[in-house]
């Protein structure tokens, strides 16, 4: 088979580098999904072929609900190109086809009609999902073909059974259209449209307000113009008498016994962490490894080819005495702890489910204390998402509780990503308001300037707090290059460490403020990467730029949080992301992007 010159990566990474040859190991391997990046084609991109499905029951005027749902809508027919093409079908009790499937190429007539959506009556949604389906099916010319469901409420006209649904979404998803699920506030099916998106290799989003609709589009339209492969599975073959004890993600199956994983998305990192069970091995030379399986990925690519690679797991066999020396991997380690977490949110989903709320809470409370236990730079969010669980649990909201549980279970353990499946908890709830100076976290960012001075308002409050050893520690470093970063010890400062970087003026031209935005986000980028060279866990960064550098607050807020959203959801090695403003104003903005990126 030719294989296509822009592959995937794909690494095999051991908790230990090591097997024993005296005795039974368990051996925790993380297997590494690194999709290329997409190609360089002058803003265009694969054509795509989508159907929104809407709901319009009466239950979507409350909340301004169906509001947003136009407003999504419309965002997304602005942001497709005359090559796509679209269908929008309502539903309540009765489904109405408003946009037959058609080229997208009259957005402002198209964009009309989706403003003339009114709420209805009840909720017909299999209805409704069939009908766009057969919209989307009609025309399958499009590289990407998607059904794209919204709905705020239970299925409670035409097809009810969510096995059956889920049934027929997987056979449209078999001949080429998948299916997309969004739940807009508490009261909708979550196990129905989570099963619905499973079965049709699509994502489901928990949208809690309907103020988080625009960005949850915006969200699914990028991944869809990032899709690098559709179809994707992985096939184990363990050797030498090797077990595969558990997959720790929680996948589906194909027939041939292949676990399904999700699209590969242009350099968006996907982990499956297996757990082998590896019988004792007789050693061979040093300089000979022993094979304990091999892995097996398929694709079908953006051409609807079918691609295939196969990585083998080989690792030297030494004595326990020896094997206790290898260090344990930390990335695999927090990895596993984060999928078991996954899994302890869903077994006390089905004991909530029971009656059962005090053990429910109790596996919670448990489970936090594990993280905790483990030190991990994902110690500190993940035991936030499970206290916040715990308390919904206190509470009684158990319809909330439900749908945030199953939710991040989803997210983690379903979607594979190697980073944070909640940027919720990685920015800590949210920016704050106050003095980077006086943040007691490991690391803090320096906005200075290139000879690495205690000019400015954010470098010299730091450098009081620090006192002069900081002054001479930066005249050390020398000066810095606009978009870099070096660190120095935090000296007097709560923080151990600070990293300092060097971000360019707001200037007048359009073209010279695409340099500076540029050179904004690098800055971003450097200072993650020199915490990552520490060790650094967690971080917090000041409004990089909008003082005396003269970034509109706006624009420097969304460079900041879709730089560092980006890091975090392919990486796990920073835990915490805090973004501390001094002013009111650059505040609000900091609050406005934050509920954009993280969903809440």
């Amino acid at each position: 088979m030719t294989m296509p010159r822009n592959i995937p990566q794909v690494d095999l990474i051991p908790l230990r580098a090591a097997v024993c040859s005296d005795r039974t190991t368990t051996l925790d391997v993380v297997i590494r999904i690194t999709p290329p990046a997409a190609p360089k084609t002058d803003g265009q991109r694969p054509s795509l072929n989508l159907g929104f499905v809407i709901d319009r029951s009466g239950s979507m005027a409350s909340e301004r609900k169906i509001d947003q749902a136009r407003d999504a809508v419309c965002y997304a027919i602005d942001h497709l190109l005359p090559s796509d093409r679209l269908s929008v079908t309502i539903f309540d009790d009765q489904v109405q086809t408003i946009i037959s499937s058609t080229p997208v190429n009259n957005k402002a007539s198209f964009t009309r009609l989706v403003q003339q959506i009114r709420p209805g009556g009840r909720t017909a949604l299999h209805a409704g999902w069939v009908e766009g389906g057969i919209q989307v099916s009609q025309t399958m010319i499009a590289q990407l073909n998607r059904v794209i469901l919204l709905s705020d409420g239970l299925a409670n006209v035409g097809e009810t059974n969510s096995d059956l649904i889920a049934s027929d979404v997987h056979g449209l998803a078999q001949r080429g259209v998948s299916t997309s699920t969004m739940g807009v506030g508490n009261q909708y099916n979550e196990d129905l449209l989570e099963a619905m998106a499973r079965s049709g290799d699509g994502n489901y989003y928990y949208i809690e307000t309907a103020e988080q609709l625009p960005a949850i589009f915006e969200q699914e339209l990028q991944g869809l113009s990032a899709t690098m492969g559709r179809a994707v599975t992985l096939a184990i073959n363990p050797k030498n008498d090797v077990v595969v004890a558990d997959v720790l993600n929680d996948l589906d199956v194909d027939r041939q016994g292949r676990f399904k994983l999700s699209n590969l998305l242009a350099e968006n990192v996907l982990d499956v962490v297996v757990r082998l069970k590896v019988p004792a091995l007789s050693q061979t030379s040093e300089a000979q490894e022993t094979v304990l399986g091999d892995f097996c990925l398929e694709w079908t690519d953006p051409e609807r080819q079918q691609q295939q690679m196969q990585v083998s797991l080989q690792l030297p066999v030494v004595t326990s005495e020896q094997w206790e020396d290898f260090p344990l991997n930390i990335d695999v380690q927090q990895q596993a702890a984060l999928m078991m977490s996954a899994r302890a949110k869903k077994e006390a989903v089905r004991l909530v489910d029971q009656g059962d709320y005090a053990k429910a809470n109790q596996v919670l409370q448990s489970t936090k204390q594990q993280m905790l236990a483990f030190d991990l730079p994902m110690s500190a969010p993940e035991s936030a998402a499970l206290d916040d669980l715990s308390h919904q649990l206190e509470q009684r909201q158990f319809a909330r509780y439900r749908k945030m549980s199953s939710s991040q279970s989803y997210r983690r353990s379903s979607r594979r990503s190697s980073g944070h499946a909640e940027l919720f908890y990685a920015y800590e709830r949210g920016p704050r308001w106050g003095d980077i100076s006086q943040q007691e976290i490991e690391a803090i960012v320096n906005s200075s300037d290139r000879a690495l001075s205690s000019d400015g308002a954010i470098s010299s409050a730091i450098h009081a707090a620090a006192g002069p050893e900081l002054l001479a520690a930066c005249r050390q470093l020398r000066d810095c290059e606009y978009g870099s970063a070096k660190i120095t010890a935090g000296f007097k400062l709560s923080a151990q460490w600070v990293i300092h970087t060097v971000g360019s003026v707001w200037p007048q031209t359009p073209e010279e403020q695409e340099i500076a935005m540029a050179t904004l986000k690098q800055c971003y980028q450097s200072c993650l990467q020199v915490a990552i060279s520490h060790g650094i866990r967690a971080i917090a960064f000041p409004a990089i730029g909008t003082g005396s550098l003269g970034f509109p607050a706006k624009v420097a807020a969304r460079i900041a949080f879709e730089t560092t959203s980006q890091f975090l959801l392919n990486s796990t090695s920073i835990g915490t992301v805090r973004f501390v403003c001094f002013e009111e104003q650059t505040y609000q903005y900091y609050k406005r992007e934050f509920g954009r990126v993280a969903g809440w």
